[in-house]
């Protein structure tokens, strides 16, 4: 929901126990420069070249998570039963992997953070200094995209800097990270699409991204992997969304780092606020679709971001947040028919705009995240909330908690409030 929304949402539990230093990579890890990055390498360590980090991170812009005004309230106010979209793609699952067994739900987690893509750009005291922030706030992890794009820029030759600059940065203040695996290199890019985040032309391929990523960070402050980001909208998933598609990409990148790290939380993408149109998947819609392919046995929880603003979470019992389980169908009643009640939603992003269009004002902007935030901690089959987003300073889009100075806006010491 990025061009639609894109937040990261802060998510704190009850009794919820910390995840961050959980479970170790079953992986070796050898020192950056040697460090295996593909599948292939893994067991050939041949045909890769790398590029290593150096003291800044050097990211183009577009590495952000690209943003602008979520739908209008009326079009977010949906009906309870949403139309059915009933022409679905043609599989592209031709090099699937089969189910990992001995899946178990995903353990509370308690984790409480910011997704914050947009640090990426930013060098490594900048990024230290934002993190300690965070971290005093109450914080326990932060989201952002490790993005195939940039990443492999051509097939076998590795651009790491930028993710090796952030995750330093995150391990050096003690977080952990929720790293996107998405975007797609046009090397590796199915037909007809266009921009970053383009249909991968096969899921062994992308798998294989997902696999590098995990070989290189998992244990080392990465302990959760989403499944690209939004891929239910056309702004992220290009020529347009294909639940089919996306779930052969679901499988084979929880394949692939099951294969790296057995312990590694693997979750689906974090799915925007949508009707159900020619271009667009309601959330439900696309969730009963990615059962439908097969996505059982390939994530740990799902991955949702059910913005409300400018309402409250308790005023949009029809909207994103009540899909969760105040509707029929719901995520949770899909995922209960399906056998997967025990697993848990991660609400990757939550939040609101304070200043373009669709803005609140910052005391609304409070409001509505303390409220979620609130809802959540009381919920146990919610596992993390993310913030989106932590500054203006450095996204252009109006929805952090400081404002373009740096300065502290309403819901900063409210969220601080309740998470210190």
């Amino acid at each position: 929901m990025l061009l639609g929304l894109c937040l990261l949402a802060l998510c704190i539990g009850l009794p919820w126990a910390l995840m961050s230093g959980a479970g170790t990579s079953t992986a070796s890890k050898a020192p950056a420069a040697t460090r295996t990055t593909t599948a292939a390498a893994l067991a050939t360590g041949q045909g890769v070249d790398v590029i290593e980090s150096g003291t800044t991170a050097v990211v183009p812009a577009a590495y952000k998570s690209a943003k602008s005004a979520p739908a209008s309230a009326a079009a977010r106010k949906t009906a309870a039963a949403k139309s059915s979209v009933t022409a679905k793609p043609t599989s592209a699952a031709a090099d699937t992997p089969a189910p990992a067994t001995g899946t178990s739900a995903v353990a509370s987690s308690g984790l409480v953070g910011f997704s914050a893509p947009a640090l990426l750009d930013q060098s490594s005291s900048v990024q230290i200094q934002q993190f300690e922030q965070m971290k005093a706030m109450g914080m326990t992890t932060v989201r952002f995209d490790a993005d195939w794009y940039y990443g492999e820029p051509s097939s076998g030759t590795y651009d790491w800097r930028a993710l090796d600059v952030i995750m330093a940065s995150i391990q050096k203040v003690g977080l952990t990270a929720d790293m996107i695996i998405d975007g797609c290199p046009p090397w590796a890019a199915a037909p007809g699409g266009s921009g970053i985040f383009e249909q991968p032309a096969s899921p062994a391929a992308f798998g294989s991204w997902a696999a590098a990523v995990a070989a290189r960070y998992s244990g080392e402050g990465a302990r959760v992997f989403e499944i690209w980001n939004e891929p239910n909208l056309p702004a992220f998933w290009t020529p347009s969304p294909n639940p089919a598609a996306y779930t052969a990409d679901l499988q084979a990148a929880y394949s692939a780092i099951k294969a790296v790290d057995s312990s590694a939380i693997v979750i689906s993408g974090g799915l925007s606020p949508a009707d159900n149109t020619s271009g667009a998947y309601d959330p439900v819609t696309f969730l009963q679709d990615m059962y439908a392919d097969g996505a059982q046995g390939y994530f740990d929880g799902v991955g949702d971001h059910p913005y409300s603003y400018p309402f409250t979470p308790m005023d949009e019992t029809q909207g994103a947040w009540g899909e969760m389980d105040e509707t029929s169908p719901s995520l949770r009643s899909v995922m209960a028919a399906h056998g997967d009640s025990a697993k848990k939603i991660w609400i990757t992003e939550y939040g609101a705009p304070t200043t373009g269009s669709n803005a609140v004002s910052e005391t609304d902007q409070s409001t509505e995240i303390v409220d979620a935030l609130t809802e959540a901690r009381q919920t146990s089959w919610i596992a993390s909330f993310y913030i989106y987003t932590w500054s203006d300073q450095f996204s252009d889009d109006g929805f952090g908690v400081l404002d373009s100075s740096g300065g502290q806006k309403p819901a900063y010491s409210a969220v601080a409030a309740l998470t210190s």
